[in-house]
């Protein structure tokens, strides 16, 4: 339950309360995350979180995220791996490089190694030592 304040235009102030199915569904999906990820971080934890963004508004998403890389909060070492449709995190004063991966569905990874995608393949005087 949340307590909200309106304002009319007279400076008057009124008060009142939302149960928590009136919320949005994104403040219903950040309550209803909010105490695993409490839980992680006091146990230092893995998270593993499906498209992080979803009907959730970007600042909390980005808090959430906050979260994890604040040493002060995140004593026990926990970890995150998410993934993402929101372009707006993939932003290297936020992110650092090493923690962005992109994924492609129904890729041939056999052919995308080969050609050197991900690296992690040989190469002899400049050349590849595969051509696939």
């Amino acid at each position: 339950m949340s307590k909200l304040h309106i304002m009319d235009n007279d400076g008057n102030t009124e008060h009142f309360q939302l149960l928590m199915e009136q919320e949005s569904a994104g403040t219903q999906r950040f309550f209803a995350r909010i105490g695993g990820w409490l839980q992680a971080l006091d146990n230092g934890s893995l998270l593993i979180v499906d498209e992080m963004e979803r009907s959730m508004h970007p600042l909390l998403t980005r808090r959430l995220i906050e979260m994890i890389q604040d040493s002060a909060i995140n004593t026990n070492g926990t970890q995150l791996l998410f993934t993402t449709h929101d372009a707006l995190l993939l932003d290297l004063n936020f992110l650092r490089r090493d923690q962005i991966w992109f994924a492609e569905k129904n890729e041939n990874i056999r052919k995308g190694y080969l050609q050197g995608r991900f690296g992690a393949i040989p190469f002899i005087g400049g050349e590849k030592t595969w051509q696939g």
